[in-house]
């Protein structure tokens, strides 16, 4: 009977006992949290390693300056905020002091924004044939009109679209809970809309040498321009900015990691390139070497 009895409480704990949250990918995703695990510095490193050829993941350091903000956290200050609208060109500066003050996204359930996203659009696709000469300046290349009109999906399929002479465009304001992750869209849902905010830098592809899939592509080398990188680390001071906290950096491949037929992307994205235009917006004497 005694036997009995403490059976029956050790099962009734068992099943008062809290269940252990669902971790999702490489750098574990917490269902019920939407928050990657670790510390702030700790996702970022999972979630910036490189991304090579077919969506290998491969550990690199964290440059000083982010491990920096991820450490001491907070928010950016007013010089900052200055220093990364005054980057913007025309017409986007005009845009985004206009909205300079407006909160970023929250998800359904209020939690903030919380992670900046980095992609390469993979576009345009050159299939066997060579990238032209002048990747910066050719037109085809860097027009925003197919992320715009419908072409690839009926909504732009991002928050911001970055052309590699420097050009922005909105597809989004960063107030929209918007979704452009598999992690998202197919594994959490509308409950992670307004966790992330995603940026498309446009960089073409084609074939790797002797394939003729689409799960065989690399990108230009190198991946991106200098312009590129220093809109981007201005757009990212901007949305942390208009998130009240610095967000935490990643990359698509690296956020969608071990999902099934999860993106490659971004190919040959140099990070030490990002940091150094990055260290110029967060005052530099700062920053350890």
């Amino acid at each position: 009977m005694r036997s009995l009895t403490i059976a029956s409480i050790s099962a009734a704990i068992l099943l008062a006992a809290p269940t252990s949250a669902e971790m999702i990918g490489g750098c574990k995703f917490d269902r019920d949290t939407l928050t990657f695990a670790g510390t702030p510095v700790e996702q970022a490193t999972c979630l910036l390693r490189k991304v090579k050829l077919r969506g290998v993941k491969e550990d690199q350091p964290l440059p000083p300056v982010i491990r920096q903000l991820m450490e001491v956290g907070g928010a950016p200050s007013a010089a900052q905020k200055e220093a990364a609208m005054a980057a913007f060109p025309q017409p986007y500066q005009a845009y985004a002091r206009q909205y300079a003050d407006w909160p970023a996204s929250k998800t359904e359930a209020g939690l903030p924004a919380a992670y900046f996203v980095i992609h390469d659009t993979s576009t345009p696709f050159y299939g066997a044939d060579k990238f032209p000469r002048r990747l910066d300046t050719d037109h085809r290349i860097n027009a925003f009109t197919p992320y715009m009109d419908g072409t690839f999906a009926k909504a732009p399929v991002a928050h911001i679209f970055l052309s590699r002479y420097g050009q922005i465009w909105a597809g989004h304001d960063f107030s929209e809970a918007w979704r452009a992750t598999k992690l998202e869209s197919r594994v959490i849902g509308p409950a992670a809309r307004g966790r992330f905010v995603h940026i498309e830098t446009i960089q073409p592809r084609r074939f790797i040498e002797g394939f003729t899939t689409r799960g065989h592509t690399h990108g230009p080398t190198p991946g991106f321009s200098k312009r590129q990188y220093r809109q981007l680390a201005a757009l990212y001071v901007y949305a942390s900015v208009r998130a009240g906290r610095w967000l935490i950096p990643g990359f698509h491949a690296t956020v969608d990691d071990g999902i099934p037929d999860a993106h490659d992307d971004p190919q040959n994205f140099e990070l030490e390139r990002f940091a150094k235009e990055l260290e110029k917006l967060v005052s530099p004497p700062q920053i350890p070497h």
